[in-house]
């Protein structure tokens, strides 16, 4: 892929595991009342966004 242009592939994937993760997450605390386990989502789905992101800036320059 150019990386000029467009998002990059590790961005992408980032965003479309980490980000349902995180929405997991909430489902997990709010409706099914498991605080624990929706935490531990939360957490999860943000850090592997963020990893992503920074994958995808190191991998750009």
């Amino acid at each position: 892929m150019n990386s000029k242009t467009g998002i990059p592939d590790s961005a992408l994937v980032a965003y479309l595991i980490g980000g349902p993760l995180a929405l997991l997450g909430l489902v997990a605390v709010f409706v099914v009342d498991t605080g624990s386990l929706g935490a531990a989502l939360i957490l999860g789905g943000i850090l592997f966004v963020c990893t992503g992101m920074l994958v995808s800036a190191i991998s750009r320059r």
